[in-house]
């Protein structure tokens, strides 16, 4: 299987695509030492010094190698994600196979079991006491451990939630859910209906996605039912990505499609320019309706399937982890910069630099905006309802076979046809029958 999972990750130009074992190019390098004797520490980021979350890291560096004067010293290169050769998957990819990663890097919290399972990465359980963990959201934790061991850390989290427009509902006579009380699925659509007129439609979902939005934002229906796309060990999707659960959430996206409630190709914005009532859509959000500030807005939890299913809601998002490059004597001060990197300060301040939720929820305390609506019902899921999506080694391809079967089903195909047909391409692209 995993000859065949390294062919597809080599197409697909995934950050984890050397997966087959690096042979002698894996080897670690000895640690050095600064001047002042302190231990030299590398640490590789997806965002360059152009954002802010880039100028965070720069910053967050510049007062570890303060904090740890004489032990510690950190360099740091922050390399942009693009689709060039010279993009951070890209460098990810050459790095594993020739025995290049730095001492630490960032990880997508989706590719942790990929990384594991290669080798790239390595446990972290060790270097950090269980009053430490306790601190982190369950979400983080959950995406970062693979095979029961944890992997990765993060300072920032992510969720989803349903904004909707407050005049529409007030004209509407709708009273909105609540974080403990969320909507079921006929509960949403039967808002969607009565807010749909001839020039609004009553909920935008990002439904002409063809990424991993699709997977982020409706997963947690199928979830919602006790159920998943894969199998708990991340393998199999027969059963699962084609069940009663996945046809009964496809089945309700096309409802919503042909019945005019929401467009299967939403236009840009929709939601912001008042084209819909609702958005289904992610913690970024906010950022995006502050350049509109004529929209009187709310925010709404998850929806559930129905009034017998479980409240589920997304989570998860960029992590630090400690390279399998790294050398043994180096480990102690990889795990300290991880340490450093996802502290209650550093969750905090992502959340200035780039709107996300923290990851931690002492830092939720430091954060006003958290402790009151709109944002507490973010606070609200990512502390009780959150699952991480499937740890897999194979997630990349169930996530990319699931957004094909939603969209066929958009343009037509029958949900379980569909469904099946992805089953059928996710067991041959990665051998798994």
């Amino acid at each position: 299987m995993k000859k065949n999972v390294l062919s597809l990750l080599l197409a697909g130009s995934l950050a984890v695509s050397m997966m087959a074992g690096c042979g002698g190019k894996g080897q670690t390098e000895p640690a050095q030492t600064a001047a002042d004797g302190s231990v030299e520490l590398s640490i590789w980021v997806h965002e360059t010094e152009s954002s802010d979350e880039g100028k965070l890291y720069a910053k967050l560096i510049g007062e570890f190698n303060e904090t740890y004067a004489g032990q510690y010293h950190a360099t740091i290169s922050q390399i942009a994600r693009s689709g060039d050769a010279g993009g951070y998957d890209d460098k990810i990819n050459a790095a594993i196979s020739n025995g290049g990663l730095p001492d630490v890097f960032t990880v997508d919290g989706v590719t942790v079991a990929q990384y594991a399972d290669a080798g790239a990465i390595i446990p972290i359980d060790e270097y950090f006491t269980s009053e430490e963990l306790s601190d982190f959201n369950p979400s983080i934790i959950q995406q970062g451990t693979y095979n029961g061991k944890l992997y990765t850390l993060g300072a920032m989290d992510s969720s989803v939630g349903i904004f909707y427009n407050k005049d529409m509902f007030e004209a509407a006579g709708i009273t909105p859910a609540t974080a403990e009380n969320p909507w079921t699925l006929d509960e949403l659509t039967e808002a969607a209906k009565k807010l749909t007129t001839d020039d609004c439609f009553g909920i935008t979902m990002s439904l002409d996605a063809k990424d991993e939005t699709i997977m982020y934002f409706f997963l947690p229906l199928i979830q919602s039912q006790g159920s998943n796309v894969v199998s708990e060990d991340g393998l199999k999707t027969e059963g699962y990505m084609n069940g009663e659960a996945a046809v009964n959430v496809l089945t309700w996206i096309k409802d919503m499609a042909d019945n005019g409630y929401a467009s299967a190709t939403p236009a840009e914005n929709s939601f912001e320019l008042k084209q819909a009532a609702m958005a289904l859509t992610g913690a970024w959000e906010p950022a995006n309706l502050a350049k509109f500030p004529d929209v009187n807005w709310g925010l709404m939890p998850m929806a559930k399937y129905d009034s017998g299913s479980k409240a589920v809601s997304a989570c998860g998002s960029w992590t630090f982890a400690v390279s399998g490059q790294c050398a043994e004597e180096k480990r102690e001060g990889a795990a300290e910069l991880v340490r450093f990197m996802t502290s209650t300060e550093a969750a905090a301040g992502m959340f200035a630099a780039n709107s996300m939720p923290p990851s931690r929820q002492s830092a939720f305390s430091k954060i006003a905006e958290f402790g009151q609506e709109p944002l507490s019902v973010f606070q609200y899921q990512l502390t009780n309802t959150a699952q991480a999506r499937p740890v897999s080694v194979n997630y990349a391809v169930a996530s990319n076979q699931f957004a094909t079967a939603v969209q066929n089903v958009l343009t037509g195909m029958d949900v379980k046809e569909a469904l099946d047909q992805a089953v059928e391409q996710y067991n041959f692209q990665t051998d798994t029958e």
